[in-house]
């Protein structure tokens, strides 16, 4: 049976689909229209323009002068500004603002921790519908699309490609790692990945992580480092409501695995004060990553399964890191 994305009426920001707990290759090219129309509502909100085919915040050689600043090792010589070196006595280079393509590279996570929800969606869904409105967004504005999707013992890369080639073949990354079966032991991936990001993405790349991020342990966070000094960085992190504050005490059963060999267990929830820890610990871990990406000056969003797609998608493009912003 053909599985149909629906929205709602003009002014609503909810979209009707088919499975809380999957995807498909079908739903995602459906979400190009919604991405479009998040852009024309963005444009008509703001003056300012979005990414790709528009003037881009990165400095180089192009048709319009940026600024002057003290020459540096590497500059070209030919954009020194002779009369303002004569005048202070220190080389000055002129910098221009330069129009071009730009890679994105989504990076979406499907980790056994991430096929997990209690309200709204899974947050492997919830990442993977993030990637379709924001990489459809990105072709849109004549950006190069790639990324890379991740499971417990897989990867897909795809290298950044202009037109819908690059997300075509992202979506149908995303679509074979819903196939694979979870391994809760493949913690590791995590920091393959980003090694992987760190010798594959170009210099003024935008990178739009959709994880919850479990598993930044120390390597991660030293190879994250390296990333943080050298590209534009959209840190997304994907949660579900239980995971920030737990129900009221008592005992409630849950289930995981597959529909046809579900494990269920019981989970007990205690007193006022275990509650409180457990909130305490999960805005303590959101704020070390929010000061992480931010001591760097990358932005940083967090985003509930139950929340409104639209809305988390609108607050990333709109903040205009999509437009190397940062970089």
């Amino acid at each position: 049976m053909k599985e149909r994305l629906r929205t709602q009426p003009a002014g609503s920001d909810r979209f009707t689909f088919a499975s809380p707990a999957s995807t498909s290759l079908e739903e995602l090219v459906q979400l190009r229209g919604a991405a479009q129309a998040l852009q024309r509502q963005i444009r008509k909100k703001s003056a300012a323009p979005l990414s790709g085919g528009s003037v881009s915040r990165r400095l180089g050689r192009g048709l319009d002068f940026a600024e002057l600043r003290e020459y540096q090792a590497g500059d070209d010589v030919r954009m020194i500004d002779w009369k303002v070196t004569a005048r202070s006595g220190r080389a000055h280079t002129k910098l221009f603002v330069e129009e071009r393509e730009r890679p994105v590279l989504l990076v979406v996570d499907f980790r056994a921790g991430m096929r997990f929800g209690t309200r709204g969606m899974y947050k492997s869904v919830m990442a993977a519908r993030l990637a379709g409105l924001l990489g459809w967004s990105a072709v849109a504005s004549h950006d190069r699309v790639g990324g890379f999707v991740f499971t417990d013992d897989w990867h897909g890369e795809i290298r950044p490609q202009a037109g819908r080639r690059g997300l075509m073949a992202l979506f149908r990354a995303i679509n074979q790692s819903q196939l694979r079966i979870p391994q809760p032991a493949g913690g590791e991936q995590l920091v393959n990945t980003l090694r992987r990001l760190r010798h594959g993405a170009h210099a003024g790349s935008t990178i739009v992580l959709l994880s919850d991020f479990q598993g930044l342990d120390g390597n991660a966070r030293s190879v994250m480092g390296s990333l943080l000094k050298t590209l534009d960085i959209v840190a997304v992190h994907i949660n579900d409501p239980l995971e920030s504050s737990l129900p009221a005490p008592g005992t409630y059963a849950l289930s995981a695995g597959r529909q046809n060999a579900r494990e269920r267990f019981d989970m007990a929830i205690g007193s006022k004060t275990q509650q409180a820890r457990y909130r305490e610990s999960f805005y303590h871990r959101q704020n070390d990553l929010k000061a992480m990406f931010a001591h760097n000056r990358h932005y940083f969003t967090s985003a509930s399964t139950d929340a409104s797609l639209l809305d988390t998608a609108t607050r990333i493009i709109s903040r205009q890191s999509l437009a190397s912003d940062s970089a």
